[in-house]
C-alpha cells in the first residue's frame, strides 16, 4: 500500500516538474484566488457582524439589561438597583431609563421614534452618544424642555431615510412630542449618529421631563437598566453574578436584543454560501480542464505505464494527488496572503462602510473549512477525468486512440 502511494506521488511530481510550466502557474494562481474569494466574503461577514455587534452594544443596549420582573411595568426603587450593580467589579456604569413610544412633529411632519428618557451623566458611561453628537450637544443633568434626536428621526446629515424623517431639523428648532395623549414642546439641543439605523430612530430627552409626562414625578421608576461591563467580561458571568445579588428583575445580555441582526447575518450567510458554490464550480471546471488535458497529451506515457505493470488505481491516484498539489499551493499562497497581507492592511487602513470603519476578520477554522472544500473540488475534478481514461485499453492508449 505503501509502496503505491509512493508511485503515485513520484508520478504526479514529475508530471508537474516536467509539464508546462505556464500552465502550472496559472492553475495555481487561479486556485489562489478561488480560495481568498472564499475566505474573504467569509472575512468580510465576520468584519461586519462584529461592526453590528459594537454598534448595538456601545450605542443602545450596553452589555446587559435589566428589565421589570413579569407582569410589572417598571422597575421600582431604580437608583437603589443601580448602586447594588455597581457594586459588583466588572461594571463600569449604569443607566436607569424610562422608555416609550412617542410621535415627534415638526411643521407638517411627524414621525414615530423610540424615546429614552435618561440621566446624562450615568448614559455617558454605558454608551458613546455624547461622542456621537453631529451637531450641537449633548443633554446635560440640568436640561429643561430639550432634546437630541437621531439622524433618522431629524433627517439629513447622511441619514438612510430621510424621506421618513421630519425633513432636517437643525439645532435650536422646536419640535413637538406626544407620548400617550400628552404634547409637549422641546427645543432640539442636538443631533447623534451612530451609524447603526435602530440607534438613529431615537430620540433622547432627561428623565425627569419624560417623568413629568408620564405622570410618575419623583417615584424612582425605570423600564430598563443599561449595564456596561469591562472589555473582554462574558455577558452569562455578568448575568450570574447579579442573579447571586438576589436581583429579582428580568436580566438579558444584548445578544436577545440582536434578532435584526441575526437575520441580516443569515441573509448575508445565504450570500456567502452561494458565492462559495460558484467558487467551488470555478475550482471544479479548472481542475478537470487541466488534469484532462494532461492527460489527453499522456496517452502512451499511461499506456506504457499500464504496460509495465503499474496498476489502474495508481495511475488515477497521481492525478488526484495532482491536483492536490495544486489545490494545495494554492490554499497556502492564498491563506498567506490573507493572514500577512489583506487582514493586516484592513487593520491599519480600515475600509469605510455605512456602519462606519471595518477591518476583516479572519477566522482559522472557517479558513480550514474552505480549505478542505476546494481540496474536494479539486479531488473530483481530477478523479472523472482520470479514471475514465484509465480505463481504455491498453493498445488504445499507446496507438493514441
Amino acid at each position: 500500500m505503501l509502496e503505491k502511494a509512493r508511485v503515485s506521488f513520484f508520478l504526479a511530481s514529475r508530471s508537474i516538474t516536467r509539464g508546462n510550466k505556464g500552465i502550472t502557474i496559472f492553475t495555481v494562481f487561479v486556485l489562489t484566488l478561488i480560495f481568498i474569494q472564499l475566505v474573504l466574503f467569509s472575512s468580510m461577514l465576520a468584519g461586519v457582524t462584529l461592526k453590528f455587534n459594537e454598534l448595538m452594544v456601545n450605542f443602545q443596549t450596553g452589555n446587559v439589561v435589566v428589565e421589570p420582573k413579569e407582569e410589572e411595568r417598571y422597575i421600582e426603587d431604580a437608583s437603589a438597583l443601580q448602586k447594588k450593580i455597581e457594586s459588583l467589579p466588572q461594571v463600569v456604569g449604569t443607566s436607569a431609563r424610562l422608555k416609550m413610544t412617542g410621535n415627534v412633529r415638526y411643521k407638517e411632519k411627524e414621525i414615530g421614534a423610540t424615546v429614552y428618557g435618561i440621566d446624562p451623566a450615568d448614559e455617558i458611561f454605558v454608551t458613546g452618544l455624547e461622542d456621537a453628537m453631529i451637531s450641537g450637544e449633548f443633554l446635560s443633568r440640568p436640561d429643561k424642555g430639550e432634546i437630541i434626536l437621531g439622524r433618522e428621526v431629524s433627517g439629513g446629515f447622511g441619514a438612510l431615510m430621510d424621506s421618513r424623517s421630519l425633513g432636517g431639523v437643525e439645532v435650536g428648532d422646536t419640535v413637538e412630542l406626544t407620548i400617550g395623549g400628552v404634547t409637549r414642546e422641546f427645543r432640539v439641543k442636538g443631533i447623534y449618529t451612530t451609524r447603526y439605523f435602530m440607534a438613529d430612530a431615537s430620540a433622547y430627552l432627561t428623565r425627569a421631563d419624560l417623568e413629568e409626562m408620564l405622570g410618575i414625578e419623583g417615584r424612582d421608576l425605570a423600564q430598563e437598566i443599561a449595564v456596561k461591563t469591562a472589555d473582554g467580561t462574558p455577558e452569562d458571568d455578568t448575568r450570574t453574578a447579579l442573579l447571586s445579588l438576589g436581583i429579582s428583575e428580568n436580566i438579558r445580555t444584548w445578544h436577545e436584543f440582536a434578532g435584526l441582526l441575526r437575520l441580516i447575518e443569515s441573509t448575508l450567510g445565504l450570500v456567502r454560501n452561494i458565492m462559495n458554490a460558484i467558487g467551488l464550480l470555478i475550482a471544479f471546471v479548472i481542475i478537470f480542464v487541466v488534469i484532462y488535458v494532461n492527460i489527453v497529451n499522456k496517452k502512451r506515457q499511461i499506456g506504457v505505464q499500464k504496460a509495465i505493470g503499474i496498476e489502474q488505481n495508481v495511475i488515477v491516484t497521481s492525478f488526484v494527488l495532482q491536483a492536490m498539489l495544486y489545490a494545495g499551493a494554492g490554499v497556502i499562497l492564498g491563506y498567506l496572503f490573507m493572514r500577512f497581507g489583506l487582514v493586516p492592511y484592513t487593520v491599519s487602513h480600515p475600509v469605510e462602510i455605512p456602519l462606519g470603519d471595518m477591518s476583516l476578520k479572519l477566522d482559522n477554522a472557517e479558513a480550514l473549512n474552505r480549505a478542505v472544500l476546494l481540496f474536494l473540488s479539486s479531488v473530483v475534478g481530477s478523479v472523472i477525468p482520470a479514471y475514465k481514461l484509465a480505463q481504455k485499453d491498453l493498445l488504445d492508449l499507446i496507438w493514441g486512440k
